[in-house]
């Protein structure tokens, strides 16, 4: 589900990318940056909202097969074929196309706390060039809490998960 909305995400990055006077038949890339093979939803939910490759888009996917060091590869790789938006899944992912890049659009899924990893600058104003969605963030927690408890009233057992233990997305040091 979250890939479709990070789908309908790319249509209003690429929609204006067709209209800005670019010659008719100008396929749009999209680069694809991330630890597995996992995109298929993806490109599925382009298809459903009118994308094909090879006729309106072009999708260079680059992944790590496991080894985080060749993200910064990847990433230099997507920017040096001109990609027109970077999408990344997972917050290290999302750190090595930041470095490779401050002008291509980043579209960001499935990240941890993007404030403290500092993939933004706020929630309601990310600044640069990364958008895109996150299911981690300190201040939603209280938020979740509480539709927790609208839903379950009488729930009364929970689940303390400590940062940093089982979430691989610690920001560099």
């Amino acid at each position: 589900m979250r890939l479709i909305g990070l789908a309908v995400i790319l249509s209003l990055i690429l929609v204006p990318l067709a209209a800005e006077g670019q010659e008719a038949g100008k396929v749009s890339r999209i680069g694809l940056l991330g630890y597995s093979a996992g995109w298929e939803p993806f490109r599925q939910a382009l298809r459903d909202l009118g994308y094909a490759e090879g006729r309106n888009i072009a999708i260079e996917h680059r992944l790590t097969e496991g080894r985080q060091e060749r993200l910064h590869e990847h990433a230099a790789e997507l920017v040096r074929l001109k990609v027109d938006v970077l999408v990344t899944a997972g917050t290290p992912p999302t750190q090595a196309a930041m470095r490779a890049t401050t002008t291509i659009p980043i579209v960001m899924v499935s990240t941890g706390d993007p404030l403290r990893t500092a993939l933004v600058a706020s929630l309601a104003h990310p600044g640069g060039n990364v958008t895109g969605n996150t299911i981690l963030g300190a201040e939603l927690a209280g938020k979740r809490l509480q539709l927790l408890k609208n839903i379950l009233p009488n729930f009364s057992g929970g689940l303390l998960v400590e940062p940093g233990k089982c979430i691989p997305d610690n920001p560099p040091r």
